[in-house]
């Protein structure tokens, strides 16, 4: 009997800790995509390079949109797992940023990039 509730138990308790893990805050999230842009990274390839960020620092709020939505597929809403859009508008280009909203990991990088 104690052979089938362990496991069980280690298998609930694990879900439940999975399950309740807190995402960023919206402040968090604007300044990570930030970064995100900024870097280049393994994950996007050789051919985008990073971009200069350096009128971001007195754009206004309205020149930013950031979303938390619940990834797509039946695994990720069992976990309640997140994600975060972010859209920043700057020099008429509005690149998004799609990542983890937990982990920070990028997911997707998409709009104008140059």
């Amino acid at each position: 009997m104690i052979k089938i509730i362990v496991p069980i138990l280690i298998v609930f308790i694990s879900v439940v800790y999975i399950y309740q893990q807190n995402p960023m805050v919206t402040g968090e999230a604007v300044v990570h995509s930030v970064e995100l842009m900024q870097k280049s990274s393994k994950e996007w390839g050789s051919f985008i390079s990073p971009m200069d960020l350096s009128e971001l620092e007195g754009l206004g709020p309205d020149n930013v949109n950031a979303t938390l939505n619940i990834r797509e597929g039946l695994w990720y809403r069992l976990l309640n797992r997140k994600q975060w859009e972010v859209t920043i508008k700057f020099k008429g280009n509005e690149p998004t940023v799609v990542f983890e909203a937990t982990t920070g990991k990028l997911l997707d990088l998409y709009g104008p990039l140059n």
